[in-house]
């Protein structure tokens, strides 16, 4: 899955190589002429400035294939994601009879207080495999806190022998119903780094980034709690170059002034 992805990056990386080649050249002639009061565009038509941020010309644009949306308002489904280990029909919580109607599979699974206490019997559940697939499912019973401070969420599983097994641990994910639009963006304009989650926001004729927090997912879209505000707009590809440009200037000695 790692390699997959890095194959799919190389293009991109290739260009943003192209661009950091010749950040010096600019800046040298900069020098030369004096121009130190303001920001220079690079030759290879990408540029930072900060407090702006990266700033591309309309050929450059074209070249990465950047892409851009607005942020939007949806009844995203809330989701809660959660590990469950499947068990087999002995387990220390006994199941109703009408628990076990069309499900030849069960698991547990916990989550805090705070959020098994919006979790109820009957919602739907998604198990996946380690194979990748996916399994559905119902929640069919929350027990109260236990002593290790968290709550017992039991699912049910449907037609699912030949594929889970006792014992085994999978993620599983619980669809809530939302009757409120959120703000959503599209996954692929999120950046994760080990300073957190960004994206790479519209600011006039530049994109800055802007450290974003993340609610529910699900369609492809994310639910962004803190960070943007419906009617803004979002670098959606290429984020990774964005992202290789702006450390190139800040941190690889690049030419922002």
């Amino acid at each position: 899955m790692i390699r997959h992805r890095f194959i799919k990056l190389i293009p991109a990386l290739l260009v943003a190589a192209s661009f950091f080649a010749g950040c010096g050249r600019k800046e040298s002639d900069a020098h030369k002429e004096g121009g130190h009061g303001h920001e220079e565009e690079s030759p290879s038509g990408a540029s930072f400035k900060p407090g702006k941020g990266v700033m591309l010309t309309e050929e450059t644009r074209k070249i990465l294939g950047l892409q851009t949306a607005e942020v939007t308002e949806q009844k995203l489904p809330a989701k809660l994601r959660f590990n469950v280990q499947i068990f087999g029909e002995a387990h220390r919580h006994e199941l109703r009879a009408a628990d076990h109607a069309g499900c030849d599979v069960h698991g547990s699974g916990y989550l805090s207080p705070a959020k098994a206490a919006t979790v109820r019997a009957g919602l739907p559940v998604e198990v996946q495999t380690r194979s990748n697939g996916v399994f559905h499912g119902v929640v069919l019973d929350v027990h109260p806190e236990l002593a290790i401070g968290e709550s017992e969420v039991v699912i049910g599983v449907s037609n699912a022998t030949t594929q889970i097994k006792s014992g085994e641990f999978l993620a599983a994910s619980i669809t809530l119903p939302r009757n409120d639009a959120v703000a959503v963006i599209p996954r692929s304009a999120l950046l994760q780094t080990s300073e957190g989650m960004f994206v790479y926001a519209v600011n006039g004729d530049a994109f800055f980034r802007t450290a974003v927090k993340i609610g529910s997912e699900a369609d492809g879209l994310v639910e962004i709690t803190d960070g943007l505000l419906a009617g803004d707009a979002v670098a959606t590809k290429p984020v990774e170059t964005l992202y290789l440009i702006e450390l190139r200037a800040t941190k690889g000695g690049g030419h922002s002034h």
